[in-house]
């Protein structure tokens, strides 16, 4: 269900039973394909391997994001998903239950291994991919690509040309228009897990399972260089103009509903802004928040403090912290995107200052992204302001900061960590 959400959305549901390369039904069934051999691997013994995206699909055990590509600028899904098993499926089974002609089992299979080690094969299971925080650049969910930077950048490009195609054509011959609601919400946020991958380059370690007596088992910070790359892209996902809900839609998405509501409905809806009306700026919020939990995940920050103290090039949590609130002060170029732009502010500041007070961020981390926010906060009574809406907000927000009471409360609330609808694909 959640997979025909996606591809109805992005190709639209006049192509569901064409049977061509974009009918949403065949893409699903390739889905399930997959999922199929994914399953029987678990049976015969295989751990997922979730680096198996960042080697051309090399294993059927990772979680696959869709390949959406785009053709003549349209979103595209006739390589949605492979086909067959990858080179990590082969040799995990010949590993397992493929017999020596001669020799000594044990032998045999350490030669396999080491076989496949000389081969560069990865392999990452759970325990170091599915957090946001987790630190193996190689291990992510729903990613895809070598270079999860250069995906993010693709992604982006794929989330413009959905997001600006967005609309009826995603409904289906009588279909209740309110539904454009839902799927609405994985194409806005059809970059999340691709985020999440890019991010686990800043204050990423690169590390293998080893043994004594094969290789050194020596972790390796990932360049300075690409650190700072990543955190470029991260940021161009918070751009006012890349988080504004297009103004055309928010009529088709405001559509009325009736009958009973169901929790599956609408945990998996954007936050209204009262019944069937559509808040642009709840939308604004959420995809701000995507990448806010990813670059801002307290582990995350503890990490790069530490490497910025072995090598002052790699970019410590303070740099996190300044290019925000850079991107906060930013002129948004008209009334439209200052709204945006103040939207994404509240997500920063108290993010940051969330960030500030976890203990997992490490006393450093904590106290220079405190400092920043607390020079931020000084600094807005002498600034001049051209509208007064940003006037009104950046003073408001700044009397939050200095005031240790009403931050504590206000990170205590509901609205402080903004819930993300579910969507994995």
């Amino acid at each position: 269900r959640q997979d025909m959400l996606i591809y109805e959305g992005l190709v639209g549901a006049d192509k569901t039973g064409t049977g061509g390369p974009n009918d949403p039904a065949q893409v699903a069934l390739a889905r399930i394909r997959q999922l199929s051999a994914h399953e029987i691997g678990h049976a015969l013994g295989l751990l997922h391997n979730f680096a198996g995206s960042t080697q051309d699909r090399a294993s059927v055990m990772d979680y696959p994001a869709p390949r959406i590509g785009l053709k003549d600028g349209v979103p595209d899904l006739s390589d949605a998903y492979g086909v067959g098993m990858g080179r990590w499926d082969v040799h995990a089974i010949d590993w397992l239950y493929g017999d020596p002609v001669s020799g000594n089992p044990d032998a045999a299979a350490r030669a396999k291994a080491d076989t496949a080690g000389q081969k560069g094969l990865r392999f990452v299971s759970d325990e170091n991919a599915r957090s946001v925080s987790a630190s193996q650049p190689w291990g992510s969910l729903w990613d895809d690509g070598a270079d999860p930077v250069a995906e993010l950048d693709r992604m982006m490009q794929v989330r413009a040309a959905a997001v600006a195609r967005f609309g009826s054509a995603a409904l289906a011959p009588g279909e209740p228009v309110a539904n454009l609601r839902r799927k609405f919400v994985p194409i806005w946020l059809v970059h999340r897990y691709q985020v999440e991958a890019a991010a686990k380059l800043l204050g990423g370690i690169y590390s293998d399972y080893a043994v004594a007596g094969q290789g050194d088992g020596k972790a390796a910070p990932v360049a300075p260089a690409d650190q700072l790359r990543a955190l470029d892209s991260l940021l161009a996902t918070l751009q006012p103009g890349v988080i504004d809900v297009p103004a055309p839609l928010v009529p088709q998405l405001s559509a009325g509903f009736s009958g009973d509501t169901d929790r599956q409905t609408e945990i998996e809806i954007m936050p209204m802004a009262g019944a069937a009306a559509f808040d642009p700026l709840a939308a604004t919020q959420v995809a701000a928040q995507v990448t806010l939990n990813a670059l801002l995940a307290p582990e995350r920050l503890a990490r790069m403090t530490q490497q910025h103290r072995a090598d002052p090039a790699s970019p410590g949590a303070h740099v996190i912290a300044q290019r925000l609130l850079a991107l906060v002060d930013a002129p948004a170029g008209d009334a439209r995107l200052g709204a945006v732009r103040r939207a994404l502010g509240t997500r920063v500041i108290l993010s940051l200052a969330m960030a500030a007070h976890d203990g997992a961020s490490g006393i450093e981390a904590a106290s220079r992204i405190d400092q920043a926010l607390h020079d931020w906060a000084d600094a807005q009574g002498s600034r001049r302001f051209a509208d007064p809406a940003d006037r009104a907000w950046a003073l408001s927000t700044a009397r939050l900061l200095q005031d240790r009471e009403a931050l504590k409360a206000a990170l205590a609330g509901e609205q402080a960590q903004l819930p993300i609808p579910p969507g994995m694909p």
